[in-house]
């Protein structure tokens, strides 16, 4: 009876072990799993982070060019850029590596062109103070970006036609 007890004790330890395996195996899987979650998270809160910089950088640079009237414009005739509320949303695309992105914006382009004071109704619009031709235009605005240190900076701007 004594080495009855015994092996039964035993199969039952066994069995214990048995049943508490696969118990182990989905907590290890389930404790990767919400690890792997985490890694998902924190990399999308990082994404998300970059474009709202971006998007301020942007906006910021924006304000900037449009209050330099007087001053050196992109494309030599540029005066004005504003959003485009007609246009599509941002698309801003981020490089693997996170040190580098592409950002595309629809905007309105006001263009400023100087009258040439050849003609008698350029030089009486000159002397109005009207030698230019304005006239606004749709087009997308494409900005690469840099980060460097933690920050973003713009590295070159261009307008294509829409």
């Amino acid at each position: 009876m004594n080495q009855n007890t015994n092996s039964s004790r035993r199969k039952f330890l066994q069995g214990g072990v048995l049943l508490t395996a696969p118990i182990a195996a989905a907590s290890a899987v389930a404790m990767s799993a919400s690890a792997s979650a985490d890694d998902s998270l924190k990399a999308r809160l990082a994404r998300l982070e970059d474009e709202a910089a971006i998007r301020k950088l942007h906006e910021s640079w924006l304000r900037q060019l449009n209050a330099q009237e007087g001053s050196e414009r992109l494309d030599g005739t540029v005066r004005r850029i504003t959003t485009d509320q007609a246009g599509a949303a941002d698309r801003i695309e981020i490089a693997a590596s996170g040190a580098s992105a592409v950002a595309t914006f629809d905007c309105a382009v006001e263009q400023e062109t100087p009258l040439a004071a050849n003609s008698t109704l350029a030089q009486m619009a000159h002397a109005q103070g009207f030698g230019s031709i304005r006239q606004t235009e749709r087009r997308v605005l494409s900005v690469d970006f840099a980060k460097q240190d933690g920050r973003w900076s713009i590295r070159g701007a261009t307008l294509r036609a829409l």
